[in-house]
């Protein structure tokens, strides 16, 4: 039977097998890319490298967000302040990546595409961010009344 709780749980899961495939990927990357490109495109398969190794550190970043957020609402603890956090720092991530991404896209022009997907959910964070803010704010006052 499918309940909030049990797919939280997936959700936790599913983080676990992207870390594990995100340093699969931070190990084999250069060899993927020079099979995938063949000869002849070095420059590029070095700009995607750089890319990709200065935004690691955002994706574990993201990835441990997610996890301490996923594991506060299995606790049941959904509207608290550290909740918010983990939310803020995920759109910072995205932000990073954004950047990162735009940069890059003057040397490789697909870039630009995964500068505005980061972005986009960037601001979708921010809009939940603030979401979760006010509803902890609601929460925090409502615990405080008689």
């Amino acid at each position: 039977m499918y309940t909030s709780h049990s797919s939280a749980k997936l959700t936790r899961v599913i983080t676990w097998v992207f870390a594990f495939l995100l340093l699969v990927l931070m190990i084999f990357s250069d060899m993927l890319l020079k099979w995938f490109f063949k000869a002849g495109y070095e420059a590029t398969v070095k700009i995607i490298l750089v890319t990709f190794y200065i935004c690691c550190p955002a994706a574990w970043c993201a990835l441990y967000c997610i996890e301490r957020l996923l594991k506060n609402i299995i606790g049941e603890d959904v509207f608290i302040q550290k909740n918010v956090l983990y939310l803020r720092v995920l759109s910072w991530c995205c932000a990073f990546v954004a950047l990162a991404c735009l940069i890059s896209g003057f040397l490789y022009v697909p870039f630009f595409i995964f500068s505005l997907g980061a972005t986009f959910m960037m601001l979708i964070l921010r809009v939940l961010k603030n979401v979760m803010a006010a509803a902890t704010k609601l929460k925090d006052e409502n615990e405080l009344t008689i």
